[in-house]
């Protein structure tokens, strides 16, 4: 198993370094880590075992299905469908079973991934600090406001659950973080990966604002430019990396929620 587990690994990496390198990840490598996966377990049930091509298969299918809604809602690209699903397909089972500690895993990644990735990108283009600054301010009352609703539910809770005062500490500071990162999110969103342009400014593989995430062709293009003088494209996080990420931490320590737990 010890080479399926490599291809996956080494295919998943290239994918997300190819996803930073040009946003774009050509379909030829997701497909073919499929059908590896795919032909991989066929041949071991002929070898005498088709419980892994079984399972591989209902799994595969499964996310690739759950991948394509997103991508159809305009949540994720087609490379990330595709991904989630080749992983899947090559890696099945492993250690009894691998893919809820992988998606478990994939959640917790992502997370720090999306943490990271906005900070960086705030850093790289500082002049949208001043619309993050703007946008605290007005949101001030809402940011402070609903850790301040939560003390005050908890401690009233306290009367009947006198434990649950011990969750002050942990759980305000955590709704408090996660609603500046909402917020500013929320910003670099609307100021970095939204922006309006002239038609003769668009390059092939620019994505335009209310659609999938596929890049334009020379020839949709073209017939932009006879329409229309200004458009609006998004960018995105380059989201593949997280796929790579999360399954070597998989593969290493197993389900990091345990791990971290203790």
């Amino acid at each position: 198993m010890l080479e399926i587990l490599l291809i996956a690994v080494a295919g998943s990496v290239l994918a997300g370094l190819w996803d930073l390198k040009t946003t774009e990840v050509p379909d030829q490598l997701p497909i073919g880590m499929v059908i590896v996966g795919i032909a991989y377990w066929i041949l071991q049930g002929f070898l005498g075992d088709w419980y892994p091509f079984t399972v591989s298969i209902i799994i595969g299918t499964t996310l690739l299905t759950v991948g394509l809604v997103m991508y159809k809602k305009g949540q994720w690209g087609g490379a990330d469908a595709w991904i989630l699903a080749a992983i899947g397909y090559m890696v099945p089972v492993y250690n009894g079973i691998f893919i809820l500690p992988y998606l478990m895993n994939f959640m917790l990644v992502s997370i720090f991934y999306t943490i990271a990735y906005s900070i960086i990108i705030g850093l790289l283009n500082r002049s949208v600090l001043k619309y993050v600054a703007k946008d605290f301010r007005e949101n001030l009352k809402f940011i402070l406001g609903v850790p301040a609703g939560v003390i005050i539910a908890i401690l009233v809770a306290s009367t009947s659950v006198p434990r649950i005062i011990t969750l002050i500490p942990k759980l305000v500071p955590l709704i408090f973080l996660l609603l500046v990162f909402w917020r500013y999110a929320f910003v670099i969103e609307k100021h970095v990966f939204r922006k309006r342009i002239p038609v003769s400014k668009l390059r092939k593989g620019d994505v335009l604002e209310g659609g999938n995430w596929v890049g334009l062709t020379d020839q949709q293009i073209k017939k932009l430019r006879k329409r229309k003088r200004f458009v609006v494209v998004k960018d995105g996080m380059r989201f593949v990396p997280v796929f790579a990420i999360a399954l070597v931490l998989t593969l290493l320590f197993g389900n990091l929620f345990f791990v971290i737990l203790g």
